[in-house]
């Protein structure tokens, strides 16, 4: 309380934890003005049941501690990407075996000649 004002807490140590059995991230808590901490992170695409853990204790202070248990599932096969930016160099590989094995073909297939057999006539 600051002026006979509350005020948002600040501090820059709050540390939110991702568990299942031992914490997969440990991220620090970014403040903005109004109280409020926000962090983005990648969830693990592990399937299981994870909690959300923020233990806040510091001398001084009311000691902060909440879980939140939430369940994670990979995404399916079909709800990926089309298009993985990461996969161009593989798509790019065997776009250009494929057009690779097209002249190939066509090189063979034009410019190959049977040697013809002489055959005798029996009359």
């Amino acid at each position: 309380m600051r002026n006979g004002k509350w005020e948002g807490f600040t501090a820059t140590d709050v540390q939110l934890e991702f568990v299942r059995i031992d914490p997969f991230v440990r991220v620090f808590l970014k403040p903005n003005n109004n109280g409020v901490f926000k962090v983005q992170f990648k969830v693990p695409d592990v399937y299981g049941v994870y909690q959300f853990k923020v233990d806040y204790d510091r001398t001084g202070f009311t000691h902060l501690y909440s879980t939140t248990q939430v369940s994670v599932r990979p995404f399916h096969h079909t709800e990926y990407e089309r298009f993985i930016p990461s996969a161009y160099p593989y798509y790019a590989s065997a776009f250009s075996m494929m057009g690779g094995l097209f002249y190939l073909l066509a090189f063979v297939f034009l410019y190959h000649r049977d040697t013809p057999t002489t055959a005798k006539k029996t009359e």
